[in-house]
């Protein structure tokens, strides 16, 4: 299947910010990191990916695994980070989606439906905030609400974006990434499949929704490991 690419001159703008950004963040990042990513996704666009969030490191993620495939995507992060005057310019140019926590998500919810209505594909980490080891004993921590919100109301399909090694690189509590040089590098790995359709009355319960995704999402999670030999950077 072909990399995604952008469908109609609407979205043309988009992006070349997206993958300005992208070839930026993936300069810096194969100085960071080792990397065992994708070159194609499984799914065309519109499609929805929801990934664990197990460091900031994560939203460097977004922009080199899906840049890398040629894909332009609308990646969902917390409100807050946009209240910072850098952050959240460069989240703004590179076309991010803010979204608050709660019923408060609904916001978000409805910016990501006008997304996947446009032909855009939709990347959120369902956990809301970056979740320490000991609250992912399964691999993954509990889902807020948007993403059973966006499963119940989009028939779009759905997939998963395993990310391990990211929490070597940027552990929760730095206020920057490690630096390490050569081989010491940790390597970040990333597995993008897409999930089996749900049941209709699975998906259209929010709450089973959730369930159900963040299910298969730690199961992706905890069977992929870092190959930590004899990988190179992509």
């Amino acid at each position: 299947m072909p990399p995604m690419r952008p469908a109609s001159s609407h979205r043309t703008g988009h992006h070349r910010r997206f993958g300005f950004l992208g070839i930026l963040v993936r300069f810096s990042a194969a100085r960071l990191a080792r990397w065992d990513i994708p070159d194609v996704l499984p799914l065309p666009a519109p499609a929805i990916f929801a990934g664990n969030h197990r460091s900031l490191f994560d939203i460097v993620v977004g922009f080199h695994v899906f840049w890398n495939c040629r894909a332009s995507v609308r990646i969902v992060v917390a409100k807050r980070y946009f209240d910072h005057w850098l952050a959240g310019w460069l989240l703004r140019t590179a076309g991010f989606i803010p979204m608050e926590a709660g019923r408060a998500a609904l916001g978000g919810v409805k910016a990501c439906l006008a997304a996947l209505d446009r032909g855009e594909t939709v990347v959120l980490m369902p956990e809301g905030r970056v979740i320490p080891p000991t609250e992912r004993p399964d691999g993954v921590g509990p889902a807020g609400e948007g993403i059973g919100l966006l499963a119940a109301r989009s028939d779009a399909p759905l997939g998963l974006c395993a990310i391990t090694g990211t929490d070597d690189v940027w552990p929760l509590g730095r206020r920057f990434p490690r630096l390490r040089l050569g081989s010491a590098r940790p390597t970040v790995r990333v597995l993008v499949e897409a999930l089996a359709p749900l049941e209709p009355g699975v998906r259209g319960d929010r709450a089973c929704a959730a369930t159900a995704i963040m299910a298969a999402l730690a199961e992706r999670v905890t069977t992929t490991q870092p190959n930590r030999e004899g990988q190179e950077d992509r």
